[in-house]
């Protein structure tokens, strides 16, 4: 077990609450880096590149900070390119931070400063919840903000941070919508890091053998050509793009067809407004066949709507079961199907009677705490491997750091040490890191286990949770569950009207047993 999961019951209070870790040098922090978007640069050939330096940035002023004042020690980075404003944005490194410090693989998290981790104010308080809850330490360098300490205005002061960030967030948002939507009413276009496709740097005029290309590609779409099948035959025609390249991605191709400068228009804010020194590439009426072909129908994809769908196994042939009707009554039943051509089709149950079953032995298993987090914890690293991974990360940061110094920094009297060298030397340092972030075995698949420890169930509190959640608790919790054929046909007892459900046909096996 590891030892800051094992302290969580026996923590000291501080500052805004109790810390699974004392603050000092053995302190493990993550790191939350964050940017809002990647730079963009042509390069030599027209090829367009992506590059951020900024997350690099905060990782080493964090770095500096932490190592200079013996505040701990670095065992992960975790960097997003994302908003923390919009709302909905994905974070997923935020959340594996999370997950992280929930696991006991950390127990802070530090930032250069709010908002870096969030520019929302209504996130504050949850994020607040959940470190209190894990017991974690938040850290902001600029800002001069540590829940470890026993400032009684910190909760105060970071609510107000966030809101300041907020606000700025609203007003750089409005600023540019407005400069846009200005540009999009008096006809301008909107000028981009790569020369538009069919068009000259200008917009002004037409490049005749891509305006040509288009066309084909336009009349092949209405014709019911793929437009995967389109772009492989530009690539195999070997026709340059518009970066000289000649290997077409078909999104691309879909993304240029459905633009509306295709007609010499520009799409804003629901409205389409005329560009009058822009040339149309395609004919009205072809385009708009383009973007009926092109633009997706509302198909939503297949989601399971039984609990045991593909989840309960067949006794005979072992292959996962299906929900399906019988007479009207919803069943689960082994079925001959595309994705399972070898099923038996000789086992079918009424599922509200299955569900049952597994409904009152999984609250049973959840109520049990020990054997909960016993399961848990084949989740986790053991303490020696998982000291070794954390040892080795800070000593590549510390690597990291000293590179920083040699090439930027150097003692005096020594040389820089040259670029190619240092590129080289810390590609290596990073690429070792990403193996010990590979190596480090935090299964998020079971934060819904981890979560469903803190609050006592019954049978009804288990049913009003969404579909999806319980099926992600039985996959986690269940080695197995299989359904045995009924020996009788469903025929009926002696003195019973109909036939009855045999219970023992049910089995569950919990991944602990």
């Amino acid at each position: 077990m590891s030892s800051s999961y094992a302290t969580r019951t026996n923590n000291r209070s501080r500052g805004l609450w109790a810390l699974v870790a004392e603050p000092g040098p053995g302190f493990r922090w993550g790191v939350l880096l964050r940017r809002s978007k990647y730079n963009r640069e042509v390069g030599t050939n027209g090829e367009v590149i992506l590059f951020e330096e900024s997350t690099d940035r905060q990782e080493l002023e964090l770095v500096w900070h932490i190592r200079e004042q013996n505040m701990g020690i670095i065992v992960e980075v975790y960097k997003d390119i994302a908003s923390a404003y919009r709302p909905g944005a994905p974070r997923p490194r935020m959340k594996h931070a999370l997950a992280d410090l929930e696991a006991g693989y950390i127990d802070g998290i530090a930032c250069l400063a709010v908002d870096r981790l969030t520019r929302r104010r209504d996130q504050v308080r949850p994020i607040l919840n959940a470190m209190q809850e894990m017991g974690g330490r938040l850290f902001f360098l600029w800002d001069e903000l540590d829940t470890a300490s026993d400032d009684p205005d910190i909760e105060l002061r970071l609510h107000e941070l966030a809101a300041r960030a907020e606000r700025e967030a609203e007003r750089t948002s409005k600023r540019y919508k407005l400069a846009a939507r200005h540009r999009a009413k008096k006809g301008l276009h909107q000028n981009g890091s790569r020369r538009p496709y069919g068009l000259t740097d200008d917009w002004r005029s037409l490049v005749p053998h891509e305006a040509e290309v288009l066309n084909e590609a336009a009349r092949r779409v209405v014709a019911g050509e793929a437009i995967y099948t389109i772009a492989r035959d530009f690539t195999d025609r070997r026709i340059p793009t518009a970066t000289g390249k000649t290997t077409w991605q078909h999104d691309v191709l879909r993304q240029i067809l459905l633009n509306a400068r295709m007609v010499g228009k520009r799409e804003y804010d629901d409205a389409t407004f005329d560009y009058p020194e822009v040339p149309a590439i395609l004919p009205e009426h072809l385009w708009q066949q383009v973007r009926d072909k092109l633009t997706p129908k509302h198909r939503p994809g297949r989601r399971e709507n039984r609990l045991l769908s593909n989840i309960a196994l067949c006794g005979i042939c072992g292959l996962p079961m299906i929900g399906d009707t019988d007479d009207g009554a919803r069943t689960y039943v082994c079925k001959k199907r595309p994705a399972e051509p070898g099923a038996c089709s000789g086992v079918v149950v009424r599922a509200a009677l299955a569900d049952t079953k597994v409904d009152r032995e999984i609250v049973a298993f959840l109520n049990d705490r020990p054997r909960v987090e016993a399961l848990l914890q084949r989740y986790r690293l053991d303490d020696p491997a998982q000291a070794a991974i954390d040892a080795r990360f800070a000593e590549l940061q510390d690597a990291k750091t000293a590179l920083e110094d040699d090439r930027y920094r150097p003692p005096p009297g020594m040389k820089p040490l040259e670029a190619g060298r240092y590129w080289a030397r810390r590609a290596e340092v990073e690429e070792e890191q990403e193996q010990l972030q590979r190596r480090r075995v935090v299964s998020r698949e079971a934060e819904p286990l981890r979560a469903a420890l803190k609050q006592t169930w019954t049978e009804e509190a288990w049913r009003a949770k969404p579909l999806e959640y319980r099926r992600a608790i039985l996959r986690i919790a269940c080695e197995r569950i299989e359904v045995t054929k009924d020996e009788r046909q469903g025929g009926a007892l002696k003195g019973h009207l109909g036939g009855t459900h045999n219970p023992e046909r049910v089995s569950i096996t919990f991944a602990d047993e």
